[in-house]
């Protein structure tokens, strides 16, 4: 892998966008180049860089997240890197950017982006954060840990390594290798092994706590139960045949009480019978009333029909004077619309020449006005400008006066804090020097604090200790209480089972269950057998009735149907009345051509008394014909009516006839299915006589389901006892085991924690002398401002920036105030100028006006003694306005005169025919009336009162005739009971099991079922003890099992122990470390030949981390590495982490390097050495950054990249390849 270039942006100190080409000449020829500059001035952050845009973190600050960045410079709103590099798959260029709110220096941090992309075709390849660093790991084959070791040489940890002492070797090894992991490893397979030991230990005591019966203990038992079984079989069968006979006695106990309650019911229902007496006289005189209906309602028709013509003749006969006298009135009105036409006409004539005149006027005045207008809001706009300069150059010279003072304030300024100046460069290394301070400070009280926390953390565990020996007694004698209650309840447990299974109760509660539900199911057909036969009554008699109502409405509905005949033949008559009157109407325009003394093209008479004042036109009789139409629609609704009505109880008798059917073959069904089950539950007795003995069987089986469901209720719970008394055994033995380990873990970790304290005892004394050292530095640096007081530096650094901010502030000021005086002045003049032209253009505009305003007002008095200074158009459009009434209205009068004539010769029509069909109606009501009294007189009536008389509402009607049917349907089914009950009675008593009473029955029970139930209890507890022992034998077996198997998974955990487990991990680190120093220490050998022939690095196979040199120049002499120089060490160094590169990036060629740290303790000849080492890599194809703020490395080394402190702590780079694309 090789970096290419590298471009980035706002990163610490080096603000602004930078490119930095490392495929340039300079770099390729010398292979060698060095990144120099001040401290603090920002070397490292291109190393940053380019971990940044590879892996989105840095080796200083880690990853770098949403809501934490401090790469980022101070007042930028946006960061970003990206580095363009080949490997053996191609060249890639991987770019990562973060920025805050709307790219705003204080705006909020947003999420960060990071995509790689091919450079040659610029398609992105990965650009979600976690898939893009799994793309470079891919690409690169190195994850951020390998890619720091291999790039990021480690030279300077490898100089403290050699330097350091047996002891403190490791940890410097373990934290530059990366071998922390096998520390990990060995103290996990320490704990491992633990558990897997306490695991063991635990199913032993398990297995040796599980207890079993000896063979002669099965015997006894298993003849035991076979004695018992027997004699519950034969307590059984005694016990059901006398429940037998004691459900016989229930039974003829319960009919008796039931005939007496139907006797009951039968006087009820007579006493309602003669109450209804007189409701049924009176449903039968409505229902002979309901036959002449029909001929009522058809009289009752006729008679207001009659009404109704006479009332409408009369009415007709009142309106003939007032038609004549609107004819009369009419002719008037038109003679005198027509002289109103003639006068309107000859005022229009007048009137044109003055309008013509005041049309001509106006346009010249609307001319003359926008002229003014004109004039007027141009003189206007130049006053406002000249008001307008005026102000600005009042406000132009009061701002020219401020200024001035101001520039003389700041002048004095500068003189008074001239020292100030030098601030701007001199801050980066105040910067940095404090930069240096705060962090020894914090080491130094990081240490101290460090100290006090381990020390109390040591007396906290010592409680701790304590308390986990006092809880590992306490949960020890809890456990042996436990196991002891466990022991005693298992036994209770056996006892009450008594030799029975919990499985073989089970069994026989389901067997009982079966037989139950099955009686209970034969029970239920009786049952509902008995309910069919008043439904199927029932419905026979819903059939009747709704044959009956179907006669009814079949009568109902021819009467209808005569009433709506009668009623269209009256909206015949008056729709042939309407069509006369407007045939009337029609002959209008006729009647005005026709002339006295020729004929008539219809009738030939030369006579025509209608063509002049024809009188008023018959007027239709509108609300007449509208109540004949509503009666037909009344009508028809009522037909309409009875035959949905006819419809329904059609369909009703049909459902009924179909409910019949389906009832009938339900209860066949009924009885097939009755004695199917009576078979299954091998019952012999005939259908007819079972339902007694089914009763008795369901009673008695119900009362064992009840009394073995209790027991088995009662063992469940003991057992769910039992195992939850096991789970709380096995909890408090998990909390022995526990407090054992908390206890044998706070021994180590006190062992542990007294180590590191030493360890922290011996970092803070070197702390405080690294910060007293670093204090004296920066108050030489802050002294030639004026400063010797050294109380908080932190608040000193800010102050000397404030003071340079303040500085730069007011001199970019001054600067700006002199360029601002110039600028007034130059202004003032320009508006001077404009002035004096602005006042001369505004005299000559108010000149103009006053001429125009003459002139507008010269025609504005002519205008006013034409039409009265009147709008012409206005006067014209009212007169021609005037003159379109006149018209109208003399319209309208021909059309009311013609109208009055016409409705006087309709109204003379429309009498002549009300006359005639009043006549004809009283002739034919006169008829229906006689035949409507003969009716009655034959239905038995004395006339039309008592018809009106015998008729009833329909909702009082319907429910007479409903309590009528219920009387009816009471009586049939109260007969059925009784008769199925007297039957019922007298076979019970026929089959009747014993002669004795009840309460012998009863006692016997009572003391055959105590005798049961102790058997059954002893048969249980048997079983349960069979089944307790069957179950611990298999318990055994697999417990037996688990142990042997976990002895197998112990004695692996315990081997890898023996080779590599320890609680501190020191083994399995020291082997591991053996491993990798070695292998380290050959491919180091490796890059020291390629450096120098005189030196070889030699491992000590009896000390893992002991190192020697062999110098081949000296005869192969073996030193320890203690005993190099200056120059000797970094060789040295330097080929240890070219090795560590080189195993870290495994298959991974890398062929850029970076090496930050070493040259500051070198002396000139062991600087020369080390450059001409590092040059010597060149010929491996490598290209090798040096970062050193060393001032010797620029003569030596040819190419630089050099990074230079600005003022504000900024920095910029310059070198071969280094541009700027965007500064700051």
């Amino acid at each position: 892998m090789k970096i290419l270039t590298l471009r980035f942006a706002n990163l610490n100190s080096l603000q602004g966008e930078w490119l930095i080409d490392f495929t340039r000449p300079e770099y390729v020829a010398d292979g060698v180049f060095a990144i120099t500059g001040p401290t603090g001035s920002g070397k490292s952050t291109i190393l940053d860089a380019i971990c940044l845009a590879l892996y989105g973190e840095t080796p200083r600050l880690g990853k770098i997240t949403a809501s934490s960045n401090e790469l980022m410079s101070r007042h930028a709103g946006e960061c970003f890197a990206e580095v363009m590099f080949a490997t053996g798959s191609g060249i890639f260029r991987c770019t990562w950017s973060q920025h805050r709110s709307r790219k705003k220096p204080g705006g909020a941090l947003q999420p960060q982006k990071h995509e790689i992309a091919d450079a040659a075709t610029g398609a992105v390849i990965q650009s979600k954060v976690q898939e893009t660093r799994q793309e470079v790991e891919a690409q690169t084959g190195m994850d951020f840990d390998r890619f720091t070791r291999s790039m990021l040489l480690a030279q300077g940890g490898f100089a403290a390594f050699l330097q350091a002492d047996a002891d403190h070797r490791a940890p410097v090894l373990e934290q530059i290798t990366g071998t922390e992991i096998y520390s990990t490893i060995s103290m996990k397979v320490h704990e491992r092994k633990r558990t897997e030991q306490e695991r063991l230990q635990r199913l032993e005591i398990e297995v040796g706590g599980i207890r079993l019966l000896t063979p002669e203990a099965l015997a006894e038992l298993e003849t035991e139960r076979s004695e018992l079984v027997d004699t519950e079989r034969k307590l059984s069968k005694n016990l059901e045949s006398d429940a037998a006979a004691l459900r016989r006695l229930d039974e003829i106990a319960r009919l008796e009480e039931a005939l007496v309650v139907t006797g009951h019911e039968a006087e009820t229902l007579e006493a309602e019978r003669e109450a209804f007496h007189d409701d049924a006289r009176r449903l039968e005189r409505a229902r002979t009333a309901e036959l002449v209906e029909a001929a009522y309602a058809e009289v009752r028709l006729m008679r207001e029909e009659v009404r109704r013509n006479a009332a409408d003749l009369a009415g007709k006969e009142a309106q003939h004077p007032e038609a004549e006298r609107a004819v009369h009135e009419a002719n008037e009105a038109y003679n005198a619309a027509e002289r109103n036409v003639a006068s309107a006409q000859q005022a229009v004539q007048d009137s044109r020449p003055l309008i013509a005149r005041a049309r001509r006027l106006d346009e010249q005045i609307v001319a003359k006005s926008g002229e003014l207008a004109r004039l007027t809001q141009e003189r206007k706009t130049l006053e406002r400008r000249q008001a307008q300069f005026r102000s600005e150059r009042t406000e132009v010279a009061t701002v020219f006066e401020s200024t001035r003072r101001a520039l003389q304030e700041l002048r004095e300024w500068q003189a008074e804090h001239r020292i100030d100046a030098l601030l701007a460069g001199a801050l980066s290394g105040i910067r940095h020097a404090l930069d240096e301070l705060r962090p020894a400070a914090e080491r130094e009280a990081d240490a101290a604090s460090a100290i006090a926390d381990l020390q109390r953390d040591l007396v906290a565990l010592q409680d701790e200790l304590v308390l986990a020996e006092t809880e590992g007694r306490e949960s020890q004698a809890l456990f042996d209480a436990s196991r002891t209650a466990l022991d005693e309840l298992k036994a209770s447990f056996a006892v009450q089972l008594d030799g029975a299974t919990l499985k073989g109760l089970r069994g026989e509660l389901d067997r009982l269950r079966d037989r139950h539900q099955l009686l209970q199911q034969i029970a239920k057909l009786y049952t509902e057998g008995k309910q069919f036969t008043p439904k199927i009554e029932a419905i026979k008699t819903e059939i009747q009735k709704a044959e009956r109502l179907r006669d009814d409405l079949s009568q109902k509905l021819d009467h209808a149907r005569q009433l709506l005949c009668h009623a269209e033949r009256e909206v015949a008559s008056q729709e042939e009345l309407a069509r006369l009157a407007e045939r009337v109407r029609s002959l209008e325009d006729e009647r005005a051509r026709l002339v006295d003394g020729k004929p008539c093209p219809l009738c030939g008479s030369t006579h025509h008394p209608y063509a002049d004042a024809c009188g008023v036109l018959p007027n239709i009789d509108v609300e007449a014909l509208q109540a004949a139409k509503l009666a037909v629609r009344e009508r028809d609704a009522a037909v309409r009516k009875y035959e949905i009505a006819l419809a329904e109880t059609g369909k009703e008798i049909e459902e009924s006839q179909k409910r019949y059917e389906e009832l009938s073959e339900l209860y066949r069904s009924s009885v097939r299915e009755c004695l199917d089950l009576l078979k299954l539950a091998a019952i012999d007795d005939p259908a007819s006589q079972a339902e007694p003995v089914v009763l008795e069987a369901l009673q008695a089986v119900a009362m064992q389901r009840e009394q073995l469901s209790v027991r088995i209720d009662q063992l469940e719970t003991l057992e769910q006892r039992i195992r939850d008394d096991e789970v709380e055994l096995s909890q408090r033995y998990e909390s022995t085991q526990s407090a054992l380990h908390r206890y044998e873990r706070a021994t180590e970790r006190q062992h542990s924690m007294r180590l590191d304290l030493a360890r922290l005892e011996k970092e803070l004394e070197q702390a405080q002398q690294n910060f007293a050292g670093r204090r004296r530095s920066f108050a030489d640096l802050i002294e030639p401002f004026g400063i010797r007081e050294l109380d908080d530096p932190s608040t000193i650094a800010a102050a000397l920036e404030k003071r340079s901010e303040v500085w730069t502030r007011n001199d970019a000021q001054l600067r700006r105030h002199e360029q601002e005086q110039l600028a007034g002045e130059s202004r003032l003049k320009n508006l001077d100028e404009q002035l004096f032209i602005i006042d001369a253009d505004c005299s000559a505009k108010r000149r103009d006006a006053e001429a125009a305003e003459a002139g507008l007002k010269a025609l504005l008095a002519e205008r006013a003694g034409v039409l009265q200074g009147g709008n012409p158009d206005a006067e014209e459009v009212q007169l021609e306005k005037s003159l379109q009434t006149a018209r109208e209205k003399l319209d309208v009068a021909a059309e009311v005169r013609n109208a009055a004539r016409e409705a006087l010769s309709v109204l003379d029509s429309a009498m002549s025919e009300l006359r005639r069909a009043v006549e004809e109606r009283r002739e034919k009501l006169d008829e229906r009336e006689a035949a409507f009294s003969t009716e009655l007189r034959q239905r038995g009536f004395d006339g039309q009162a008592a018809f009106l008389e015998a008729r009833l509402e329909d909702d009082e009607r319907q429910r007479l005739e409903e309590l009528a049917d219920s009387l009816d349907r009471r009586t049939r089914d109260l007969q059925a009971r009784r008769q199925e009950r007297q039957a019922r009675l007298q076979e019970t008593r026929e089959r009747q099991l014993s002669t004795e009473t009840v309460e012998e029955l009863s006692a016997r029970i009572a003391k055959r079922q105590e005798q049961l139930r102790d058997v059954r209890g002893r048969i249980g507890a048997i079983a349960n003890q069979l089944m307790e022992n069957s179950k611990a034998m298999d318990e055994h077996r697999l417990k037996s099992q688990a142990v042997e198997a976990q002895k197998r998974e112990y004695r692996r955990w315990e081997l890898l122990h023996d080779l590599i487990g320890s609680a501190d991990g020191k083994k399995f680190r020291n082997f591991a470390q053996g491993i990798t120093f070695e292998l380290m220490i050959r491919n180091a050998n490796r890059q020291l030949r390629q450096m120098t022939d005189r030196y070889e690095l030699l491992h000590d196979p009896n000390q893992p981390l002991e190192l020697s040199v062999i110098d081949l120049w000296q005869a192969g002499e073996i030193r320890s590495t203690r005993n190099l120089s200056g120059g000797e060490s970094f060789i040295v160094s330097l080929a240890l982490a070219l090795g560590l590169s080189q195993m870290s990036s495994r298959n991974v060629r890398v062929d850029s390097l970076f090496l930050d740290e070493g040259f500051g303790t070198l002396d000139e000849e062991a600087l020369e050495t080390a450059l001409e080492t590092l040059a010597g890599l060149q010929q491996s194809g490598k290209l090798i950054g040096v970062i050193s703020h060393v001032a010797a490395l620029r003569e030596r080394i040819a190419t630089h990249i050099r990074i230079k402190p600005q003022t504000g702590g900024r920095s910029i780079i310059e070198g071969p390849g280094v541009t700027a694309v965007l500064s700051v």
